[in-house]
């Protein structure tokens, strides 16, 4: 007898959950027949009404297996559900995380749900417990523990109908584990080189891959039936594209890569001889399909080169084709000879179509499910343009990327690569929950020029080139398209930017004479100043210094750099290195600027206090006169050789710190902290002298370092770092009001405890 699926239409009720209750029986209930399925027409006569609507399988869902009472699928959210085809409810399969769900092969009405265990440092991943629903029954679930006995320990890799499908790493073994009795019944296939059960069957058959050969398996007996050599995989440079094997009850196929093209190989069952036939140009483009008897149905999963990635059914006796879908995106085997396919046609749209061959012996599609989404026809969707070619990030929270395809009604994946790090940033962009689509046509997102870091956790974009992957998947089920580009994401340097990636670093020595750069991140969730990573300098020694002071891009490389001074009173110059440089922290070799600088009892640059773009560096002598030591742009000479005098009394102050324009105004400001702990702002005004002092408050004699870090909250305000003696450390928010400067502090843990030396920090800038 020939069911069809396509008779009945689907009336969908999403949201009723599958919970998991075990059951001390390892009994698993049989399945029940059928409900009222009707004997096979062909597909062109169930066409008469508007089917019912799967919306959770529009953009990117695929379908997991289909028994005789209905069909298990997985939206591109990873839920799965199964769909009765007789009055079209929908239960989602409840799964915890680590847990996956698998259909039991084709008419078979059984879902497992399967707890996956990656033992930390093993090499080999197994499965625990596994449940059984019986889907046709609605049954409590029956409960399995295969990590219980070496007799049943492996990976689930698939199941038919009661026989689970394990393959043993640790032992090289395939296993069948049938659980209809009261205990589980293990047979063991053999020993092989890298086993595992491959996705089609059939009810009494399976195929296991063992590395390059395939080997038919009767499930009955548990003994090869078939084995089949393949040809080798194309090794580097070669893209990986996983290869497929197949099942009927006459022919075993398998997908092979030659000469730049994609190849299947079929045999007869039973017969040794394999013929080898060409399906295309493309040897990376993966495909999905099946075998229906002697027809092999099979279409490319992207592309929009028809008829090439059409879904489409070839005869493997004469060799005619029959076009089934205009594009298809997952197939899997139905009950009692059909294939359900999740694809689109022009005449019925996006949807489960089910294919079985008909009175005429040949395959035919019939659109049981719909997605739901209006019908777009099959109209391949287009790259137009519109991509970013730079992108600046000075003084915004987020920036737009976006880019333009013949239609808004698509999802985006968006992958960018720094070239010089190889940091990533990779989202997915679905206009249909609301955002990604922009008035002018375009789809994209407001990026917040973050990456992930190489402890997995968000990090600041380093300025530079990136490579772009944009995938759009349109609405229509059409296939994807995906194209690629290259951006800068560029930034004006900034006086405690070493990394460029736009968040203040800091450098920390410690006592062991190490010098550290200490990364920091804004995190939005707890609204606090967070550290990513420390990287070494690349040198060492640094305790020969007296002090060592950031004091932005001096020498004209669009780097932050750093002057130091050492005990004889001479003042060095470390450059950083550019946004290009292959290293992603320290220091170029040290030049000399000078000696005579012990004058100077504080030292502070970064802030830009002659209106000429080039942060300054000032000086406080012990005679309490303060010097405006002005950048000249030259590595060679960083500063005029003339000092100017721009302030006296200053001696009153035990600490000076540049913040840049802290004030609003139209130039770098200073902040100085008297004897008593009060804290003043100097407001520049632009020809290296300032206002009159205004009382920022007391109590900051706490500190024993107050750095000007920059923009620490992306508020597009200079804040300000400050540190106890004891290492605790907090973030002064700039508020860009210059009669109140700073708002509440807020704590945070960069600069605190010790370095990786196990060193405490003596000094942070």
């Amino acid at each position: 007898m020939r069911f069809t699926l396509g008779r009945r239409r689907l009336a969908i009720s999403v949201g009723v959950v599958l919970t998991a209750v075990t059951a001390a029986s390892l009994t698993v209930p049989a399945a029940s027949a059928a409900s009222a399925l009707t004997p096979a027409v062909p597909a062109s006569a169930s066409l008469t009404a508007a089917s019912a609507q799967v919306p959770f399988l529009a953009s990117g869902g695929k379908l997991l297996g289909a028994g005789t009472t209905g069909f298990l699928s997985q939206d591109h959210e990873g839920t799965a559900r199964w769909t009765r085809y007789a009055d079209g409810v929908s239960k989602v399969v409840a799964k915890s995380e680590g847990e996956y769900v698998v259909g039991s092969g084709a008419g078979s009405d059984l879902v497992l749900v399967a707890s996956e265990v990656a033992p930390a440092g093993g090499e080999e991943i197994y499965t625990s417990t596994v449940k059984v629903y019986d889907m046709a029954t609605g049954a409590a679930p029956v409960t399995l523990d295969l990590s219980a006995s070496p007799e049943t320990h492996g990976f689930l890799d698939g199941a038919v109908g009661s026989t689970l499908l394990v393959s043993d790493g640790g032992l090289k073994t395939l296993k069948l584990i049938d659980i209809s009795g009261g205990k589980p019944t293990v047979r063991t296939v053999g020993t092989y080189y890298e086993p595992r059960w491959m996705s089609d069957t059939l009810p009494d058959t399976a195929v296991a891959r063992n590395y390059d050969e395939d080997l038919v398996v009767d499930l009955k007996t548990g003994q090869q039936v078939g084995r089949y050599q393949l040809a080798p995989e194309p090794g580097w440079p070669k893209p990986y594209v996983a290869r497929s094997s197949f099942l009927s009850a006459t022919r075993v196929a398998w997908t092979e890569r030659t000469d730049d093209k994609l190849v299947l190989a079929t045999a007869v069952r039973g017969q040794s001889e394999v013929v080898r036939t060409p399906l295309g140009p493309d040897d990376s483009t993966e495909i999905t399909g099946g075998l229906l008897g002697d027809w092999f149905l099979w279409g490319a999963v992207s592309g929009n080169d028809a008829p090439w990635h059409a879904f489409s059914a070839r005869s493997l006796t004469d060799g005619s084709t029959v076009k089934l879908l205009d594009h298809a995106t997952h197939a899997t085997k139905g009950p009692d000879g059909t294939l359900l396919v999740l694809g689109v046609t022009a005449a019925h749209g996006a949807g489960v179509y089910r294919v079985s061959v008909g009175a005429d012996g040949r395959p035919a599609a019939d659109l049981i499910a719909s997605t739901g989404e209006p019908n777009d026809g099959a109209t391949p969707l287009t790259y137009v343009g519109g991509a970013p070619v730079a992108v600046n990030l000075d003084g915004v929270a987020k920036a737009r990327l976006s880019w333009k395809f013949s239609t808004t009604r698509a999802d985006l994946t968006v992958e960018l690569e720094s070239k010089v790090t190889g940091e990533k940033f990779r989202t997915v962009v679905r206009p249909a929950s609301g955002t990604g689509a922009y008035p002018d046509g375009s789809l994209g997102l407001a990026w917040a020029g973050e990456v992930t870091g190489s402890d997995m956790e968000p990090e600041p974009a380093p300025n530079g080139a990136y490579e772009w992957t944009v995938t759009a998947r349109p609405w229509n089920g059409m296939p994807s398209v995906t194209t690629t580009g290259t951006l800068t994401v560029v930034r004006a340097p900034k006086a405690h930017d070493y990394d460029h990636n736009g968040a203040p670093d800091l450098i920390a020595r410690d006592k062991g004479g190490y010098l550290h750069q200490l990364g920091t991140r804004w995190d939005d969730a707890t609204g606090r100043l967070v550290g990513t990573w420390n990287g070494f300098s690349g040198m060492r020694g640094w305790n020969i210094y007296d002090r060592i002071e950031s004091v932005g891009d001096v020498a004209g490389a669009n780097s932050a750099d750093l002057v130091a001074r050492d005990r004889t009173g001479v003042l060095w110059l470390h450059r950083g290195r550019p946004a290009d440089s292959p290293y992603s922290s320290g220091f170029e070799s040290r030049l000399r600027i000078g000696g005579g600088w012990n004058t100077y009892t504080q030292l502070t640059g970064g802030s830009d206090l002659t209106g000429d773009g080039r942060a300054d560096l000032v000086g406080l002598d012990k005679a309490g006169d303060l010097y405006l030591h002005t950048a000249t742009g030259s590595p060679d000479a960083p500063y005029a050789a003339a000092r100017k005098k721009i302030g006296y009394g200053w001696g009153i102050y035990n600490q000076i710190t540049a913040t840049g324009n802290i004030g609003g105004a139209a130039a770098g400001d200073l902040v100085a902290r008297d004897k008593d702990g009060v804290l003043w702002t100097y407001l520049g005004k632009g020809d290296g002298t300032f206002a009159a002092r205004t009382r920022i408050g007391g109590g900051w004699n706490a500190y024993a370092d107050i750095v000007g870090i920059g923009d620490g909250n992306k508020d597009g305000r200079p804040d300000v770092y400050a540190r106890t003696p004891a290492g605790t450390a907090f973030l002064h928010p700039g508020t860009g009001d210059y009669k109140v400067p700073f708002a509440p502090r807020a704590s945070t843990q960069v600069g605190t405890g010790q370095s990786e030396m196990g060193q405490p920090y003596d000094q942070v800038s």
